[in-house]
């Protein structure tokens, strides 16, 4: 039996991943806590392990198994730095940002290319209309930055004012006045967050990328994995139509053997009765004949012919026609009959008995790359092997009054080989003097001809 995987030791049986926030169960299996909570919300009590299905009256009191945890993460960490991605694929850059001159009109003429936009006025303007904010102190205030497009959308909804600051604790873009709600946060200008975001953004896709090369070989793994199942199951059914077909071949070879027995026993009283036949026919005819001479010397005239006639055929003597006692012998058509009954109810008792099915052993690459199956072997490993070594040893047993058969995995078709072929039922020993007196019985049932074999 192969071993279990590292991979597949730190995953869960229940969604096929990795686990997160892994508990233990008090059977020692480890689940994600949230696999196991909607697994146990569904089922209700008594709550099963979803791997052992050991029960539990009461929902057992889980929590975080912390070690277990910061091994997944460490197992997570190397395996996303050994997974091999090739030397010429680099994530994809950001594309540059548009040419805001040749994009932003002026908002007074609206023909012009806009030079600068003001924060203040929220506006951009082009050279000529640009001057009084450049000349009047009035606008000496107001800070300008190169065009920026789509002023609408820049602007926040709440303040009016331009939105150039990224709050990463809440995730959006504020303005200037925001900041007194965010006064905990720590916001960043936009072109920060951008480059941090981009490069977070590169190391997930890095992730994703190993990520979709190991689902290719784990889809590849599963479907060599379900290829080998179909094989080796093909290759039982194969054995087991190969056990079945010798096993019938048995029972057709015992089924001629008792027909046969039964034909040769049938054969002799037939013969018997042949003999007696044959015997009855010349006796009847022997009486007609003396019959008609009989009616015929009783139409002589002459006396001296009748009394001549008649004194021979007076000491003719017949006798009355006797059938002997000829028949089947009931003792060897019962024995035969009886063994081929209980054969047949052994066969019955045993298929119709309830087998319990032994427990799936899934092997450790049955569970690589998220393949695990929902019920895994319990550990150790070598204490499901003596058991089922223990099991193989111990047959079962039927004992049926006039005959014993023994079944365990495949000593069926032993049984047959060894008992099939005879049907003799081991019936009860009788005294010797009831033996002595039916094997006489039998010996003298025999025809002339068998009895002479044994002079």
């Amino acid at each position: 039996m192969a071993e279990l995987s590292l991979a597949d030791e730190l995953m869960c049986s229940i969604c096929l991943e990795p686990f997160k926030v892994p508990v233990t169960t008090p059977c020692g299996h480890n689940f994600c806590g949230s696999c196991l909570d909607e697994t146990w919300a569904v089922q209700g009590a008594p709550y099963l392990c979803p791997q052992c299905r050991a029960e539990y009256q009461t929902r057992p009191q889980l929590h975080k198994n912390t070690v277990l945890c910061a091994v997944v993460e460490q197992f997570l960490q190397a395996e996303l730095a050994r997974v091999a991605i090739p030397d010429d694929w680099t994530p994809p850059d950001r594309a540059a940002a548009p040419s805001a001159t040749s994009q932003v009109a002026c908002d007074h003429c609206l023909k012009a290319a806009a030079i600068k936009t003001c924060l203040v006025c929220m506006a951009s303007f082009c050279q000529e209309h640009l001057r009084p904010h450049l000349d009047s102190p009035a606008f000496r205030d107001h800070p300008l930055q190169p065009p920026v497009p789509d002023l609408l959308n820049r602007k926040c909804p709440q303040h009016n004012r331009l939105r150039d600051l990224f709050c990463p604790e809440h995730s959006e873009c504020i303005c200037h006045i925001c900041l007194v709600e965010h006064k905990t946060c720590s916001p960043v200008s936009l072109s920060q967050a951008s480059a941090d975001l981009e490069a977070k953004l590169k190391h997930k896709l890095t992730i994703m990328y190993s990520q979709i090369n190991g689902a290719s070989r784990a889809l590849e793994d599963v479907r060599a994995r379900q290829q080998d199942m179909r094989d080796a199951a093909q290759r039982k059914m194969e054995q087991l139509r190969q056990e079945y077909l010798e096993m019938k071949a048995l029972i057709d070879a015992s089924e001629a053997s008792s027909t046969r027995k039964v034909k040769e026993e049938e054969k002799r009283v037939s013969s018997k009765f042949d003999n007696i036949y044959q015997i009855l026919l010349k006796k009847k005819s022997e009486i007609q004949t003396v019959k008609e001479e009989i009616e015929l010397a009783l139409t002589k005239g002459d006396e001296f012919e009748f009394l001549e006639k008649a004194a021979k055929l007076q000491g003719v003597s017949t006798k009355s026609v006797y059938v002997p006692k000829v028949e089947l012998n009931h003792e060897l058509i019962r024995g035969i009959c009886q063994s081929t009954t209980d054969l047949k109810y052994e066969l019955k008792r045993y298929v119709k008995q309830p087998q319990k099915p032994e427990e799936p052993t899934v092997s450790g690459d049955a569970t690589e790359h998220g393949a695990a199956p929902t019920h895994k072997p319990s550990r150790p490993v070598k204490k499901i092997v003596k058991e089922e070594k223990k099991a193989k040893k111990l047959p079962s047993t039927f004992t049926s009054p006039s005959k014993t058969f023994t079944f365990g995995a495949s000593e069926v078709l032993e049984d047959l080989k060894q008992t099939g072929l005879e049907f003799k039922a081991t019936t009860s020993q009788p005294n010797s003097d009831s033996l002595k007196a039916k094997v006489l019985e039998t010996f003298l049932a025999k025809s002339r001809p068998e009895l002479l074999a044994f002079s």
